[in-house]
């Protein structure tokens, strides 16, 4: 991501890309909230934020010149019925499964609508460089919110095994793009693996004597 400030405070290693995203997704959320996610898009997503009693609610991807978009007063509209339950939008970009490439001008207006409702993205970039059109070229979801003022939070994951072409190297990453909520997953990463090794220091017990 050429221009962004990030330093080894701002990125947690992550098991996949999938493990990224239940990372970003459980520090967000609490029974009743609501995550925006794109329809049509990635099952997974349904999956971690019903896990933790939360909710998704869709927006709309829609054909629009010779590829899909966001459709921007869907996902407007929603954010303005459910208010501050919201607790983040899911961008998928490049999109699974559409394939579609978002034109910078179409994510400064994803950008904008989560600044006008203080909403932060999740930006699901794991199919991000690998783009098949010179006219078509991928921009990541911070690099345009930075260009923006940098007032929207991003928190950014992906991982080796699609962005590099690195099939079956569970290594996925999250990458912060705000102080304040850097802060709150280093912590509630620490919490995560406090509670994990807890959990395998009793199951050990449990087998072993």
């Amino acid at each position: 991501m050429p221009l962004l400030p990030i330093q080894s405070s701002n990125v947690i290693v992550a098991n996949g890309c999938s493990g990224a995203l239940e990372i970003a997704l459980t520090a967000l959320l609490d029974p009743h909230s609501i995550v925006l996610v794109p329809q049509p898009g990635f099952p997974l997503y349904q999956v971690i934020v019903e896990s933790h009693g939360a909710s998704i609610v869709p927006y709309r991807l829609v054909p629009q010149h010779d590829t899909w978009e966001c459709d921007v007063s869907h996902m407007r509209q929603l954010l303005q019925q459910y208010g501050t339950r919201v607790r983040a939008v899911v961008v998928n970009n490049p999109s699974n499964p559409t394939g579609a490439v978002f034109s910078h001008q179409h994510l400064q207006d994803v950008v904008q609508i989560c600044n006008d409702f203080a909403v932060p993205i999740v930006a699901d970039e794991v199919y991000g460089d690998l783009t098949y059109r010179p006219h078509q070229p991928f921009y990541p979801v911070a690099q345009v919110a930075y260009e923006m003022g940098n007032h929207v939070p991003v928190i950014t994951a992906s991982g080796l095994a699609k962005q590099f072409l690195l099939p079956g190297w569970r290594v996925g990453w999250i990458v912060f793009h705000d102080k304040y909520v850097c802060r709150l997953f280093v912590c509630l990463f620490v919490c995560l693996l406090v509670c994990l090794f807890v959990c395998w220091d009793g199951i050990a017990v449990q087998c072993f004597f």
